[in-house]
C-alpha cells in the first residue's frame, strides 16, 4: 500500500522566493527533509517553537542552519502553511522572525473565506518550481531517494512491531547489525533485499493487476 502524507503543505510567495534563492544542493536537502516530515514524525526536522503556534522546518547543510517557518490549519484537514524562511546565524531563533510568522498566520485565518488575497502554492507546485518537474533528472533522484527512505522506515517499523532488535533481524537474514542499520536508513536497498527482509518477518506483499487481481510478490 502506498504511504500517504500525514499533512498537506501550502507555501506563501515569500516562502517560495526564499527557497528559489538558495543553492541547488541546499534546495535538494530542504526539499528532501520536508518530504520526510510529511510521512514520518521527526522532531529534529519539524519542531514547534516554545510559547508559540509557529513551527519550523529545520535543515542543517554545510554548517549552516536553514529555517522555514510554518503553522497548522486543522479546520478541514491537516494543512501546514509555510510562511517564510531564513538562514540562521545564531543558535537562538530571532524573535522578529517568529512574530513575522505569527502575523502571517493571523492574516491567513482572517482571510480564509477569500484566500485569493493571499497567494499560496501547493507542495507539488513548490517541487516543480524549485526542484524541477517529474521526469527531470534532479526531481527523479529526489523522488527515488524518498522512496528508499520510506522503504527503510517500513523495515524499521515492521521490526519494532515484532519486538526484534537490529541484531535479531540480522540473524534472521544472515547479515550483521550494522547492515540492518544501513537498510533502515534506506542505504543500498534493492527489491531482492526488501523481499528477503520481509519474508524473514513473515510479511506478505501483493500488487494488483487489471483482470487478474492480487499477485503475490513472494
Amino acid at each position: 500500500m502506498k504511504e500517504k502524507p500525514k499533512f498537506t503543505i501550502l507555501y506563501t510567495e515569500e516562502a517560495m522566493s526564499f527557497l528559489q534563492s538558495l543553492d541547488s544542493k541546499v534546495q535538494d536537502k530542504i526539499a528532501f527533509n520536508i518530504n520526510k516530515c510529511r510521512f514520518y514524525t521527526d522532531k529534529e526536522l519539524f519542531k514547534k517553537l516554545e510559547n508559540s503556534e509557529i513551527w519550523e522546518f529545520r535543515t542543517l547543510y554545510n554548517k549552516k542552519a536553514y529555517r522555514l517557518f510554518a503553522f497548522w490549519d486543522k479546520d478541514k484537514e491537516a494543512f501546514v502553511v509555510a510562511t517564510h524562511g531564513i538562514v540562521k546565524k545564531t543558535q537562538k531563533t530571532p524573535l522578529k522572525e517568529i512574530l513575522k510568522a505569527e502575523e502571517i498566520r493571523k492574516e491567513y485565518f482572517n482571510n480564509k473565506l477569500s484566500m485569493e488575497q493571499m497567494k499560496l502554492y501547493t507542495h507539488d507546485e513548490m517541487m516543480d518550481s524549485v526542484i524541477g518537474k517529474k521526469g527531470t533528472p534532479r526531481r527523479d533522484k529526489l523522488d527515488a531517494d524518498l522512496k528508499t527512505f520510506l522503504m527503510g522506515e517500513a523495515i524499521k517499523k515492521a521490526r519494532e512491531e515484532r519486538h526484534l532488535t537490529q541484531e535479531q533481524l540480522g540473524n534472521l537474514i544472515g547479515v550483521k547489525k550494522s547492515q540492518v542499520s544501513r537498510m533502515e536508513r534506506g542505504a543500498n536497498l534493492s527489491f531482492s533485499t526488501m523481499a528477503r527482509v520481509f519474508k524473514a518477518m513473515n510479511i506478505s506483499a501483493y500488487f494488483s493487476m487489471p483482470g487478474i487481481g492480487k499477485v503475490a510478490l513472494w
